[in-house]
C-alpha cells in the first residue's frame, strides 16, 4: 500500500524537482503539494534590482545556471504533480480551507522542505507526522542559506542535510538522519548544494518507508550556536566565498577529512 504524504515546499527549480521526483516513487502517494511564491530576493526578481550589487546577482545568476544544469533535463520529461497548488507564504498556517483539505487527506506523513516556519493548527495535529528536511547540520547551524555559510567559516564539515522532526523553533526539531556531501576538488558551492539535493530526495522516499523503525535524537545543545538570517546575505560574505575557492577551501578539506568529521559526528542510521 502507497503512503499518503502532503508536500509543502517552495517554487524554485530545486523545490520543483523535489516534488516531481517525489511524485515518482512507487511506495509514496502525493496527495496534495503546496508551493510557496517565490520570494523576492531570490533570482527571479534579483536581476533588475538596484538593491543588489554585481556581486549578489552573479551568485544567485551562477546558482540558477547550476539548479537548470542538474534538474532541467529531469523536469522537462517529467509531468507536474497533479494536485499543486501555489500558495502565500505562511499561508498553510493560517487559510482555513487548506488545513481542512489536509485534514480530509488523512496523510501518513507531511514532508516539508524550504517554506516558511510551520505553527499553528498543522503543528498541533501533526507534529508527529513531520519530516521536516533542513538544509544544513542541526543544531551546528540553523536559520536561512546553511549551507552557505560553512563555506565562508572555514568549516566543510557542517555542510549536509539533516532530516528532522518538528517542533516550534527554527530547525530545532528531533534529528533522524543527517548526510554529508561526497565533495569532489573542482566542485562550485552550488554544485555541492544541487548533488545534495539529489540524493537528499532519493533517502527522503526511504526514510518514510522506514520511519517507525529510526530512532529520533534530541539535538544536542552547543556553545556557539549559529542562525542566520536573509540579512546576514552581503557582497562581503561572498568576496570571502570567493577567497576561500581561491584560497582550495575543499581541498584543505578533504586532506583533513576523517578527522574532522570524527571530531563533530553526524547522526546516520541505517535505512
Amino acid at each position: 500500500m502507497k503512503i499518503k504524504i502532503v508536500i509543502i515546499s517552495a517554487n524554485e527549480i530545486r523545490h520543483r524537482f523535489f516534488r516531481k521526483k517525489l511524485s515518482n516513487f512507487k511506495n509514496l502517494d502525493v496527495k496534495l503539494c503546496l508551493a510557496e511564491k517565490n520570494q523576492s530576493r531570490q533570482f527571479y526578481k534579483i536581476y533588475k534590482s538596484k538593491e543588489y550589487t554585481s556581486l549578489e546577482k552573479n551568485h544567485f545568476k551562477k546558482r540558477e545556471i547550476s539548479e537548470r544544469k542538474y534538474f532541467n533535463k529531469f523536469l522537462k520529461k517529467t509531468s507536474e504533480v497533479s494536485n499543486l497548488k501555489i500558495i502565500d507564504r505562511g499561508e498553510f498556517n493560517y487559510n482555513k480551507n487548506i488545513i481542512n483539505e489536509i485534514n480530509k487527506i488523512k496523510p501518513n506523513f507531511i514532508v516539508s522542505f524550504g517554506c516558511s516556519l510551520i505553527k499553528g493548527p498543522l503543528l498541533k495535529r501533526y507534529k508527529k507526522k513531520f519530516l521536516n528536511i533542513h538544509l544544513g547540520l542541526s543544531p551546528y547551524y540553523k536559520g536561512s542559506a546553511t549551507n552557505f555559510w560553512p563555506f565562508i567559516n572555514d568549516e566543510l564539515q557542517f555542510v549536509g542535510v539533516s532530516f528532522l522532526g518538528i517542533d516550534d523553533g527554527i530547525d530545532t526539531g528531533p534529528i533522524i538522519h543527517q548526510i554529508r556531501p561526497d565533495f569532489k576538488l573542482d566542485d562550485n558551492i552550488h554544485d555541492v548544494g544541487n548533488k545534495l539535493i539529489i540524493k537528499m530526495t532519493e533517502l527522503t522516499s526511504q526514510i518514510i518507508e522506514n520511519y517507525k523503525n529510526l530512532r529520533q535524537y534530541k539535538q544536542k545543545k552547543i556553545k556557539k550556536e549559529k542562525i542566520f538570517s536573509k540579512k546576514d546575505f552581503n557582497q562581503n560574505a561572498i568576496k570571502k566565498l570567493n577567497l576561500n575557492f581561491k584560497k582550495k577551501i575543499i581541498k584543505k578539506y578533504l586532506l583533513n577529512k576523517i578527522k574532522i568529521d570524527k571530531k563533530f559526528p553526524i547522526i546516520e542510521q541505517k535505512l
